[in-house]
């Protein structure tokens, strides 16, 4: 009995294998005003997946992908194009995933060619792998399921202001392996937005509004419940711009929003107003000079929304206190030589904040230079100012400096950069930031045999504050033969202070008071991987890699340890239209909080695929 069910699926693989191979290609399908065109790949194989944390699983699978394309009456009326996708999740397929995903892809256009254009999309996947960020280290592998709908539509009669208007949702639920951490994420947004030309004025208005949930899986501390943040934001805004003469023009904006956000039992909402105006003159071909100013009524709240726009969450601030910001700056430029250019800028920023008041003038100048230098490309750029800021005593310094340099010589090819800066904090003046970056490439060729390399360091925090910094560096390098060989390693490491967000870490530097001791996540680590890939016949093409990551982050003294391994072999061969492929995936991965081993996850595939054209 237990035979019958693996004849009957081995009966069932050898009919579709006839079918592929006797199916011919099709053309354009075509039934009264619509016409469509469908294509894709069938596969069929023996799949097999174990670990010590799953039940094994071994079974004749059938898959494959599709994509359904088409309009109606005409391509700028309707079209749409369909893609769904069954089985087809594996390290071994373009789906780059260990599990076997399924899913669909919908896009349409409706009306393009007229003046009410719009469009519809609409995605989901079962099954599909995905990331939980570290920054600069290979990311921790999840699994989940997701979706997500938009709807686009717009308004473009002539002599009329046009509107547009947009909608969109999404959401994720996903678990990390190795870690009992379940995690979730949910998304919703709409939008108007509307431009006339009235009078040779630009006028221009807009509103949104938006909200997201967030179930955070706790790594640090080893719990299996996940930390849960949820925020709102409502906005509208109006702006207005005109020509001014000396081949100048000015803009103007108004802009308002509403913050409501919820996180670890602590609320915080808030209106910002905000006002900006800029106005630019270019008197002659080689001189241009701009002001602008910018004025905000929330300070605090605009700290607090640059953290969470970016996915952060974050104790909200207190409330209760005024806080606002005004800054004005002027900025000009003069062409010197035709590769020398001349720049002066001139700044000065008042800002009231947690009660006490802050500002800062800045005044400076600087050169930018490029030009062929030694048979090479060169670049340069080199800035000083000179700030005066109430929260230290005395003037500081700021530089800022820039080089590059690239050239060919006897066949081979090289370049580098370096670029330093030291200057006032721009979100809040009371600190001062500093930043290097340094690196470069290098590669050769001699006949069908090439070489390559590349490396890059950099370091970003504040000068007067230690522990908030984030450094990263990376190192690259890769051969090759012709067709027959291309090998490729690659190194990283990243430490620094970051916050957490629905997707993992994100990279801060916002310094206290803005973020307290409970916000900020130390994090640490470092990577390295290698790859294979050949064609040494034509039409087979086969692949290996490797690649292991360590990383360790810690919050409010609770630390948690990780460990990443992950191994993907492929090979692909292809006759006719007919494909042959396999390969194996293995994928290590645990937490030392997690209370539970490393988990173990192997996946192989052997199976043939076809590609054709139904219609």
């Amino acid at each position: 009995m237990e035979g019958t069910p693996r004849k009957a699926g081995w009966a069932l693989c050898g009919l579709l294998v006839t079918l592929l191979l006797a199916l011919p290609a099709g053309a354009q399908l075509k039934l009264g005003e619509s016409s469509s065109n469908l294509s894709g790949t069938i596969s069929a194989g023996y799949t097999g997946d174990y670990g010590n944390l799953i039940n094994s699983d071994h079974s004749l699978s059938v898959g494959g992908t599709a994509s359904l394309s088409g309009y109606y009456y005409n391509p700028n009326f309707i079209s749409y194009t369909v893609s769904p996708f069954m089985n087809q999740g594996r390290d071994n397929s373009s789906y780059q995933s260990i599990s076997n995903a399924s899913g669909v892809n919908f896009n349409s256009s409706i009306f393009g060619g007229s003046h009410f254009p719009g469009s519809v999309t609409y995605s989901k996947a079962y099954n599909s792998e995905g990331n939980f960020a570290i920054p600069g280290v290979a990311n921790y592998t999840t699994r989940g399921n997701s979706d997500t709908f938009g709807i686009n539509w717009a308004e473009t009669l002539p002599n009329l202001p046009s509107i547009s208007a947009s909608f969109q949702t999404g959401s994720n639920q996903y678990s990390i392996y190795g870690a009992n951490a379940d995690g979730s994420t949910a998304s919703h947004s709409f939008g108007l937005r509307s431009s006339y030309l009235l009078q040779g004025f630009n006028l221009g208005a807009y509103f949104t509004d938006g909200g997201s949930h967030a179930d955070i899986p706790q790594l640090l501390e080893g719990s299996t419940q996940a930390e849960s943040a949820t925020s709102s934001n409502r906005g509208y805004g109006f702006s207005v711009g005109h020509q001014l003469p000396m081949h100048g023009g000015f803009s103007g904006a108004f802009n308002s929003s509403y913050v409501d956000s919820n996180y670890l039992g602590n609320s915080y909402h808030g209106t910002i107003d905000t006002v900006t105006g800029t106005a630019s003159f270019q008197p002659t071909q080689k001189f241009h000079y701009s002001v602008s100013t910018t004025y905000s009524d929330n300070l605090t709240g605009t700290l607090y929304q640059a953290i969470t726009a970016t996915g952060g969450v974050v104790v909200p601030p207190e409330q209760g206190q005024s806080s606002h910001a005004f800054d004005l700056l002027g900025n000009a430029s003069y062409s010197i030589l035709p590769n020398l250019q001349g720049l002066a800028t001139a700044d000065h920023r008042q800002q009231s904040f947690l009660g006490k008041n802050y500002s800062a003038d800045s005044y400076g100048g600087g050169v930018t230079y490029g030009h062929v230098l030694f048979g090479g490309s060169f670049n340069s750029a080199l800035s000083l100012t000179d700030n005066t800021s109430s929260a230290s005593s005395g003037n500081a310094l700021g530089f800022s400096g820039s080089v590059n340099y690239n050239k060919r010589f006897n066949g081979w090819t090289a370049g580098g950069y370096f670029s330093y800066s030291q200057n006032v904090e721009t979100l809040l003046i009371a600190y001062m930031s500093s930043m290097y970056s340094y690196g470069g490439t290098i590669r050769r060729a001699w006949g069908e045999f090439g070489w390559n390399a590349g490396a890059s360091v950099s370091k970003t925090g504040l000068t007067t504050q230690a522990g908030i910094t984030s450094s990263s560096e990376s190192f690259n390098t890769g051969i090759h033969y012709s067709k027959w060989a291309t090998l490729n390693g690659s190194y990283s490491k990243s430490t620094g202070t970051g916050i957490e967000s629905g997707a993992g870490i994100v990279v801060t530097s916002t310094p206290e008071p803005v973020l307290g001791n409970t916000d900020l996540i130390l994090f640490g680590g470092n990577s390295f991987g290698f790859g294979l890939s050949s064609n040494p016949v034509r039409r087979l093409t086969l692949s290996a890699s490797y690649a292991k990551a360590v990383s360790n982050s810690s919050l409010a003294g609770s630390a948690s340890e990780s460990n990443t391994k992950q191994i993907n072999t492929f090979f692909q061969y292809q006759f006719r239209k007919m494909y042959l492929t396999g390969g194996y995936s293995n994928l290590v991965q645990g937490f030392s909080q997690s209370g539970t081993p490393p988990e173990h996850v192997s996946a192989f595939f052997i199976g043939v695929s076809r590609w054709f054209n139904f219609f």
